[in-house]
């Protein structure tokens, strides 16, 4: 796991991200902005985990991985108000126009969740397992981009001497990362490697899309 947390990091580096991130915390609007929308994308995926996930698959650790993305929403949508001035004016809500390029961010969890269904039809699996899987696979490769996204965030948020972190967000990140690498062990058959790599691969693209798509809303 440890090689592919490394070559997630790198990818997100090559992607220019740092600097990135620095241009959008030189301007406190922008800025909460895209706070807001990383909020909506941890919303986004709790709202997903729900759709997926049967009840005769949920257990507590399921519940308690809920609770948490639902908490790191939370906590971004309030950090978004403090940097925006203790204002929730301008992102109020997770509309396209409350937040910074946060329909490319939906469209990424979108995206690797349908590419991730895409690669299971090949293992023929029935209902509930079928979305079981998809729901662990496509969280292993989001989770895997978290743990490289959220320490470049959290240095961007030193340099600029902003009035929050990401640490606690990053710790919880983790833990879920270890959970889905050791379910997806237990859902995949022999030689499973080749479909967490395609993911991966795959995950890689639509993150692109989406700094692409932050990127452009900055011109």
């Amino acid at each position: 796991m440890e090689s592919l947390l490394q070559e997630a990091r790198r990818q997100t580096s090559d992607a220019g991200v740092g600097e990135l991130l620095d241009r959008i915390l030189a301007v406190p609007r922008l800025h909460a902005r895209l706070i807001n929308s990383l909020s909506r994308m941890e919303y986004v995926g709790a709202r997903k985990m729900v759709k997926a996930r049967h009840t005769d698959s949920m257990n507590s650790a399921g519940l308690q991985h809920l609770l948490e993305e639902v908490g790191h929403s939370l906590r971004l949508k309030r950090a978004a108000i403090k940097v925006n001035g203790g204002s929730d004016e301008g992102i109020e809500t997770f509309s396209a126009e409350h937040t910074l390029a946060g329909d490319a961010g939906e469209g990424y969890l979108q995206g690797v969740d349908r590419g991730c269904e895409g690669l299971l039809m090949e293992l023929k699996l029935p209902e509930p397992k079928r979305s079981e899987v998809n729901y662990v696979l496509s969280s292993l490769a989001i989770e895997v981009r978290a743990e490289a996204f959220y320490p470049i965030y959290e240095e961007a948020l030193q340099r600029a001497g902003a009035p929050f972190s990401v640490r606690s967000i990053l710790s919880d990140e983790l833990r879920h990362l270890e959970e889905m690498t050791t379910a997806i062990a237990k859902h995949l058959p022999e030689g499973g490697e080749s479909i967490i790599d395609a993911a991966l691969k795959l995950e890689d693209q639509c993150f692109r899309g989406w700094i692409s798509a932050v990127r452009k809303s900055l011109d």
